[in-house]
């Protein structure tokens, strides 16, 4: 998911999101306003091995779908953020980001809540819906808060390492049979037992992760690339970048004070982190997830969490 400074939009497998914002006349603090529904729907992973997988998850369209991950939710430094989300599904739900909000109570079918928030501190966030046990995290309601410098310049944060592009990945599975079949068709979950078959990148299996522009990393030699990284899922997630390391710059919200270096970064569920891509050489490779298992689709390599990183 290309994420782009400049513009107040948000843009995924070809769709531009068009977001509610109100920006104020000056270079301070502004207000951004959002409207997410929360649906019932289905999430396609394309390719071998793939399905049609029975899913809940937020949207931004009045109409639409759900989408998984959901919308982005972006600002700057400073910025105050209302959201109002509306939940159109026969189930209580709630929206709770990590870090920024506390209201953790349900929203009643057919009923809505308003949630106000600042962000304070440039970064990545991970928002989701807490209730029913994880199951409803599981079926897809989770997405990330993006934010950004207070002068919106190409920084991880004001003061910042400075980077080319920028990309945003949340990693997540899904056990079909066993949570999203039974829960779709408004059965028990045994939540004891945790087998997820479909691992995702963005909400997309591998084979068209590598082939996403807004997933896959690209540059000339000698760029940077900031890639901000939500683990929605309920198993670590250990990224393997081949060929290259990377910098670690922020894990949960804490800068560190020295930048590691890694080819492998190791995220625990429900965590976020922030990375810096250096382009020094040419050629096209690929990331992909350290356990055997989690690169598929039920079973089918290496559909699962996967994609490309090229330089020219």
């Amino acid at each position: 998911m290309a994420l782009h400074s400049s513009r107040c939009r948000f843009i995924r497998h070809g769709l531009v999101i068009s977001l509610l914002t109100v920006f104020s006349a000056s270079a301070h603090a502004a207000s951004h306003s959002y409207t997410i529904y929360i649906r019932a729907g289905n999430l396609t992973v394309e390719g071998s091995g793939g399905a049609t997988i029975p899913a809940w998850g937020y949207t931004d369209l009045a109409n639409g779908t759900p989408k998984i991950p959901g919308p982005v939710v972006e600002a700057r430094e400073g910025d105050s953020v209302t959201v109002t989300v509306f939940n159109d599904h026969d189930l209580d739900h709630n929206f709770v980001v990590q870090g920024l909000t506390t209201d953790t109570a349900a929203i009643a079918y057919g009923k809505s809540r308003q949630y106000t928030f600042s962000t304070p501190k440039a970064g990545v966030y991970f928002y989701r819906d807490t209730l029913n046990n994880n199951i409803n995290r599981e079926m897809g309601l989770y997405g990330a808060v993006v934010v950004r410098t207070a002068d919106g310049s190409n920084r991880a944060w004001t003061d910042g390492p400075a980077f080319n592009s920028e990309r945003l990945w949340v990693v997540s599975e899904m056990d079909k049979p066993r949570w999203n079949d039974v829960a779709a068709a408004g059965g028990k979950v045994d939540t004891d037992v945790y087998r997820p078959n479909y691992f995702l990148i963005n909400g997309m299996g591998g084979f068209k992760a590598m082939k996403d522009e807004n997933t896959y990393l690209d540059g000339l030699v000698g760029d940077t690339a900031l890639v901000r990284i939500v683990n929605a899922g309920q198993f670590s997630h250990s990224l393997h970048l081949h060929g290259t390391h990377v910098q670690v710059l922020d894990v949960n919200g804490t800068r560190l004070s020295a930048f590691e270096w890694m080819d492998t970064v190791d995220l625990k569920p429900g965590s976020t982190m922030m990375i810096m891509h250096h382009f020094a050489q040419k050629g096209e490779y690929p990331m992909h997830v350290h356990t055997a298992q989690m690169e598929t689709a039920n079973g089918v390599y290496l559909n699962g969490v996967a994609t490309m990183w090229m330089a020219k």
